[in-house]
């Protein structure tokens, strides 16, 4: 009887641990959003897949956080490159990645292509671990302008990533796009469309008023490269419900 009982005992106490098991999952993705920043998204789901919350960012790689003055376009230094991203810009020739050095080269038609051995920044970060740790590092000071020899450039200041309570890596600590374009309202939409949703990847925008429609609920969003922001929350998503 006592070893009956015992059996009954341990059966019970597994129902109520798997009863009282985790009802919600968070987890982050990582990728390339509008092109030349990396995506931050942030999902909470339920234990049925369902999305509970979503939150974004956005940090900047180097077409951002590299720009430099120069005062005279003719005798412009060594240590910086030419580029056209809304205009002729000058951005700084060296940028670190937690100790990797990408070297950038001129390009007057568009960005300049920061490469280490042999493969492009934009190329390295849309690997998801690879731009996680391009954040990681970020945070943790290992991202920045840097000299020749790969050390911090005492020439170039590198934004901070915790100035008084602001991180000038994000678009959400720079207030970007001002007073043309409302970012923040913009990724609060986007992020709005996800709840409730299973990322089922239903989304399309439509034609008449350019406004993204999510499961057939139609969002305040009208973001360009909206499927990139939806493809690294699907990184999120996967992470979360694989727990």
């Amino acid at each position: 009887m006592k070893k009956l009982f015992a059996i009954l005992l341990v059966v019970s106490m597994s129902l109520v641990l798997v009863a009282c098991g985790p009802s919600e999952f968070t987890a982050t993705g990582y990728g390339i959003t509008h092109k030349s920043y990396v995506g931050v998204i942030t999902l909470t789901v339920d234990k049925d897949g369902k999305v509970l919350s979503a939150a974004a960012d956005e940090y900047y790689l180097p077409y951002n956080t590299a720009v430099v003055e120069v005062a005279d376009p003719l005798n412009a230094p060594m240590d910086v490159v030419l580029g056209n991203s809304h205009g002729v810009k000058y951005f700084a020739k060296y940028f670190s990645v937690n100790g990797t050095l990408f070297v950038a080269t001129d390009n007057a038609e568009g960005l300049p292509v920061y490469a280490a051995n042999g493969v492009s920044i934009l190329d390295w970060v849309a690997e998801e671990a690879n731009a996680k740790a391009y954040v990681d590092g970020v945070l943790a000071g290992t991202v920045f302008i840097a000299d020749e020899a790969g050390a911090k450039s005492t020439v170039y200041a590198t934004p901070s990533a915790d100035n008084a309570g602001v991180n000038e890596w994000t678009k959400s600590g720079t207030n970007y796009g001002g007073d043309n374009w409302n970012w923040a309202e913009q990724i609060a939409a986007f992020s709005t469309s996800l709840v409730g949703t299973t990322m089922d990847g239903n989304f399309a925008q439509d034609e008449a008023d350019k406004l993204w429609v999510v499961n057939d609920v139609k969002t305040s969003a009208t973001m360009v490269d909206f499927a990139q922001y939806y493809a690294v929350a699907q990184r999120a998503y996967a992470t979360a419900t694989a727990k």
